[in-house]
């Protein structure tokens, strides 16, 4: 299946929706603020050119030659024909450049769901991600990283967010890493 990428804003509706059924509430950011953070991208997925029939989502924020994938998504109606393999072909393509960093649930902790992370975790091995060496707690959970297109130094992917919370408002209570 051929696939189209479109950048969008959040006040796309089917995007919304996507994001608010495939991802817990715990690990959500308040949708505005997926384009907050400066080289934030959300882009729709979608199975036809004129850009009706959503796919799939992907939200990441490319910085300093790091592009994280924050956010990737794909609508039940199209599981299970390869389309997540596809968008991270397409986002290492498109950032052939930068170091793609994932953050992954810890498949290391005890969890009511520790199958499903790691079958999230062998899907990202499958599609050339590794292990890098940071890792961070958010909401109460570890998140490891993992990496494409190069590596990380230890501790760069936590001092890329501290970074970018010291450039927001000091007002704003950070909300992600």
């Amino acid at each position: 299946m051929k696939l189209y990428y479109k950048e969008t804003t959040t006040k796309d509706p089917q995007i919304l929706n996507l994001y608010h059924s495939a991802f817990p509430e715990k690990e959500r950011v308040p949708y505005a603020d997926l384009v907050r953070w400066p080289g934030s991208h959300l882009v729709g997925v979608y199975s036809d050119p004129e850009h009706t029939k959503l796919a799939g989502m992907i939200d990441y924020l490319d910085y300093k030659g790091i592009c994280q994938v924050r956010y990737l998504a794909i609508d039940p109606a199209f599981r299970s024909h390869g389309l997540g393999s596809k968008i991270l072909e397409w986002i290492k393509e498109e950032k052939k450049e930068a170091v793609i960093a994932i953050d992954v649930e810890s498949d290391q902790v005890e969890c009511d769901n520790l199958e499903q992370r790691k079958r999230r975790k062998a899907f990202y091995y499958r599609n050339g991600f590794v292990d890098s060496p940071d890792s961070y707690r958010w909401n109460g959970d570890v998140f490891e990283i993992l990496v494409a297109n190069g590596t990380l130094s230890p501790g760069t992917f936590v001092a890329l967010w501290k970074e970018l919370f010291a450039a927001q408002d000091p007002n704003e209570k950070p909300k992600r890493v």
